[in-house]
């Protein structure tokens, strides 16, 4: 005779925790290529910085991927796109967060595939995080940026307009340990292409005030014509506290800078015996510069402290 089943009591709490888990296990990311331009542009953020003249459009919000019944998040990549307000000189970096278990990587160098060939670019470390070191090896996550011309952004954004959707791959380097790749999809870069360029059209220029520029924005232009960079402020990490100043992120062709031997990835912390920490700052040590001088420039490459003249 077959015993009669009898009907199972859960207790709530179990109820709770299976239907948390029913949900978690059907909560799916949608799949990065199935996200078009359009909701990385919508999506995109815009912050204004006051205090350093520029606006910073972001792609993080776009896109994460998560992992496990807690929704993790490992690993992150994002675009940001620069603006000048006062010239509309733009700039783009893309940011990468990696969170691993063992040891320190450091990683240093970038590595992809540009219009005119494979480029290998610095790969600056903008903040390093360390936790549960007290229950065995440590966890830790590295937050880098590298810097990607425009060029090449513009080239892949391109491709979208045929429907076409494929990742635009990347390497990072690391100092010791496995190296780390990565991609952005052709939308995302779109979209923060279309974002920047929504914003570039409110940025005042001299043509749009009858072609006079405001003092200070014809200072600006002029320290740019003089020196020919590019930069924002780089905050100094846990693992190095005297690495911060300002992340070279663009250099123009034949200018004092480039003669000097600055390259993109760059970290100017000393210019003419001057401290500088911000864009600001080192504007106003070359403003501070005498007709035909020859100033020291001091600066981290990678890790490596070094010095470079700059002759005016």
């Amino acid at each position: 005779m077959t015993p009669e089943l009898k009907p199972v009591k859960l207790a709530l709490p179990t109820l709770c925790i299976l239907a948390f888990a029913l949900g978690t296990a059907h909560a799916k990311d949608p799949d990065l290529l199935s996200l078009g331009a359009n909701h990385f542009r919508d999506t995109a953020t815009v912050t204004d910085n006051p205090q350093n003249a520029v606006v910073t459009v972001s792609t993080e919000n776009g896109y994460q991927e998560h992992h496990g019944p807690m929704r993790t998040v490992w690993d992150d990549e994002f675009l940001e796109g620069i603006i000048d307000k006062k010239t509309g000189q733009k700039s783009f970096l893309a940011n990468v967060w990696i969170t691993y278990i063992g040891s320190v990587r450091t990683y240093r160098t970038a590595r992809y595939q540009a219009p005119n060939g494979p480029r290998s670019v610095p790969a600056t470390s903008t903040g390093l995080e360390k936790t549960l070191c007290a229950v065995g090896d440590c966890t830790y996550t590295e937050h880098l940026s590298f810097p990607v011309e425009e060029s090449t952004l513009r080239e892949l954004a391109a491709q979208t307009a045929s429907g076409k959707q494929s990742l635009w791959p990347f390497k990072l380097v690391a100092k010791s340990g496995p190296d780390y790749s990565g991609g952005f999809s052709n939308a995302e870069i779109a979209g923060l292409l279309a974002k920047v360029d929504d914003y570039g059209h409110d940025v005042p220029s001299a043509a749009a005030a009858g072609g006079t520029a405001s003092p200070a924005i014809a200072g600006m232009a002029s320290l740019k014509q003089q020196f020919g960079v590019g930069g924002i402020p780089v905050a100094a990490t846990e693992d190095q506290p005297d690495r911060a100043g300002v992340l070279i992120i663009a250099v123009s062709g034949g200018s004092v800078a480039q003669k000097s031997g600055l390259i993109v990835g760059d970290i100017v912390y000393e210019f003419g015996g001057r401290s500088v920490r911000t864009p600001a700052e080192l504007q106003a040590a070359v403003a501070a510069c005498a007709a035909n001088a020859t100033v020291a420039v001091k600066l981290f490459r990678g890790t490596a402290a070094m010095a470079v003249t700059a002759r005016f």
